[in-house]
């Protein structure tokens, strides 16, 4: 799933575990890495984990300890989530290989005769449009119908996706900008089933997992291992997540850690020679941060590979350091996505110096900030209410049923049946809470205090005066600059604002995410849009 990551690293006022420690040296080392990002976690995660380093394959499994499921065992299959994208992209690059393919290929190419497929006038959606999430597709097939919020893709036909193909209008040039699109993904999984047999996990087990001996690697036909127990973030156990299989490239492979341990040595070339070379494609940049699939980042002068995923119950993270013969891969049998993922600690085990957050612990709710939360807040157009309750405090959308909101180390918000997450920006000493961002299936929205009069944003300062505003860099994320006290600061939607530094001629610096933004200005002179630059990634976004 797509994230900006301005995200959860700038949450500067949060207690950071900065750690600059080499890739651990041995399997007990491993452990005890795991072991500090997640000791006392309110989740209960579970994580095992292998950190490959020239060829030594270090394997450890940590949990959390606050739930009463036992671990799962090393040799369980987990749901890998949108790790499987980095798999379809190996079908693709096979089918390129094979000479019945083209990245340039328009996908209706590939898909089923009279599927009617958006275009803007000769420029068609191409293969690669799709594997750089920059189709201009929506995340989720429109119109898409979740009977079981548990199992969401469950009922879902490749019928319905190819119709709803037809009801999608596309709203900016394709190839243009990346968003994360499920939906897009669905489409080559589709296609590459198509021009296999019509059979997507055949095609996957006979020229991937196979070839490399992952053993227990499937998507509806379980094979040697069994599976692991998911859980939601609350650490309650939940319901595997199924598709209908041409569809399950999009995310739903399960496998063990040493199935993946045999994939990532593949992608650092430790393989069947054709194999390799056909992963060594799906590595290739292509546009906006990503490869095949892969997402490109550049980070402290190291050109990385990566990909998490996620599923109602599981996490997982695969990051790859070509140059040095390194990669991570970190399998959770809980969800994490709403939470940040497992990106920090996964970065850190390749020997980057990264900000690693401590473990969330379960706390009480203090009276003073049951006192700020309280109020009336509309959240996605919802009225929505939040009371305080014999110590308590309450969550209420119109129309949906009241719950509890339990409370975290980290000044989280959460509850106990359902993944989601509440962050409050922080207020002033006694006065009420005015925004927070509320965390769900990967996506986000704010919420604001109902009869609160929004500043616009200001600056006093002339030489920073033209850059005040808010930019909408994606639909769901903008990016507010203004001044604080003398100090340039910048605000995402959701997120504590943190301070800047001006690094040029309508340039700024945010060096505590490792970030820059440059202002862009119309013909009269007037800044009229933003550029956000960070790990790889070029958004740019209009100003308000």
């Amino acid at each position: 799933m797509k994230k900006l990551k301005i995200l959860a690293a700038a949450a500067a006022s949060l207690p950071l575990l900065l750690q600059a420690a080499p890739p651990p040296d041995s399997s007990a080392a491993l452990e005890q890495r795991l072991a500090a990002r997640l000791a006392g976690d309110r989740t209960g995660a579970c994580v095992v984990a292998a950190v490959i380093d020239k060829g030594q394959v270090l394997r450890a499994r940590s949990c959390a300890g606050t739930r009463s499921d036992p671990a799962p065992a090393m040799d369980a299959a987990f749901e890998i989530g949108s790790v499987t994208k980095t798999m379809t992209a190996f079908l693709v690059a096979d089918l390129i290989a094979r000479g019945q393919w083209s990245l340039d290929d328009p996908i209706a190419k590939h898909l089923p005769a009279g599927t009617s497929v958006p275009r803007q006038g000769e420029r068609q959606i191409l293969v690669r449009d799709l594997l750089t999430h920059s189709a201009g597709l929506p995340g989720l097939p429109p119109g898409m119908q979740i009977a079981d919020p548990s199992s969401p893709y469950a009922a879902l036909t490749e019928a319905q996706v190819l119709a709803a193909l037809g009801e999608v209008t596309l709203t900016r040039p394709i190839g243009s900008q990346s968003e994360y699109s499920n939906f897009g993904m669905m489409l080559v999984s589709l296609a590459v089933a198509r021009s296999n047999g019509g059979d997507f996990e055949a095609a996957l087990r006979d020229k991937l997992f196979k070839p490399l001996a992952m053993e227990s690697a499937f998507i509806a036909k379980p094979l040697a291992a069994g599976p692991a127990r998911g859980h939601l973030p609350s650490g309650k156990p939940t319901a595997a997540w199924t598709i209908t299989s041409n569809l399950a490239g999009v995310g739903m492979v399960k496998a063990t850690l040493s199935d993946m341990e045999r994939f990532a040595l593949a992608e650092l070339g430790e393989g069947p020679a054709p194999l390799v070379a056909r992963m060594h494609q799906t590595q290739q940049p292509l546009a906006h941060g990503f490869a095949m699939n892969w997402m490109h980042r550049k980070i402290q002068g190291r050109d990385l590979l990566m990909h998490e995923g996620g599923t109602g119950g599981f996490s997982s993270l695969v990051a790859l350091d070509p140059a040095a013969h390194r990669a991570v891969v970190l399998l959770s049998d809980t969800s994490l996505a709403d939470l940040g993922g497992l990106g920090d600690i996964g970065l850190s085990l390749l020997g980057l110096k990264v900000p690693v957050q401590p473990p969330r612990l379960a706390i009480a709710t203090p009276a003073a900030l049951l006192k700020a939360m309280a109020g009336d807040y509309r959240l996605a157009g919802l009225p929505t209410r939040i009371w305080a309750q014999d110590g308590k405090l309450m969550f209420q959308a119109q129309g949906q049923g009241a719950f509890e909101l339990l409370h975290d180390s980290r000044g989280a918000f959460y509850p106990a049946e359902f993944s989601a997450l509440l962050v409050p920006v922080p207020a002033a000493e006694g006065q009420p809470v005015e925004r927070f961002s509320w965390r769900q299936g990967g996506g986000m929205v704010e919420a604001e205090r109902i009869g609160l009069a929004s500043a616009v944003p200001s600056i006093s300062n002339p030489a920073w005066r033209d850059w005040a505003g808010e930019f909408q860099i994606v639909p769901q994320f903008s990016l507010k600059v203004f001044e604080r006290e003398g100090r340039l600061m910048v605000q995402g939607t959701g997120q504590p604002a943190i301070a800047a530094d001006v690094a040029g001629a309508d340039r700024i610096e945010i060096k505590a995410v490792g970030a820059v933004v440059e202002f862009e200005r119309d013909v009269s002179g007037k800044v009229a849009a933003a550029v956000l630059k960070q790990g790889g990634q070029v958004l740019r976004g209009a100003k308000k």
